[in-house]
């Protein structure tokens, strides 16, 4: 058997092993993230302004700790939200969470 072979075979094992007990998908950067399961929701209180200032690098982290906007949109973390102001959106944060459906 070629090594090439032998280690592209090796990679893929790993890599299925590795990724076997994810349940969530892997969020990209201004997109929505969905979840086979759901987290727990903090019950709706008033918007609020995102923390911005928090993420001032423009790079988010690929956490799943979803918020849901007052557009009624799930972004995967408050950062993502943030990149969507910085886009001339106004954006606040209605609940830590998932939006309904």
């Amino acid at each position: 058997m070629e090594p090439s072979v032998l280690l592209c075979s090796v990679l893929l094992l790993s890599a299925s092993v590795l990724f076997q007990g994810y349940k969530t998908m892997t969020p990209f950067p201004d997109s929505e993230t969905r979840m086979s399961s759901c987290p727990e929701q903090e019950p709706p209180t008033e918007p609020r302004e995102a923390a911005c200032e928090e993420y001032g690098g423009g790079t988010c982290t690929k956490q799943f700790d979803p918020v849901c906007g007052s557009d009624g949109k799930t972004y995967s973390t408050e950062c993502v939200l943030c990149q969507q102001n910085s886009k001339k959106k106004h954006v606040r944060v209605a609940f830590k969470g998932l939006c309904p459906s």
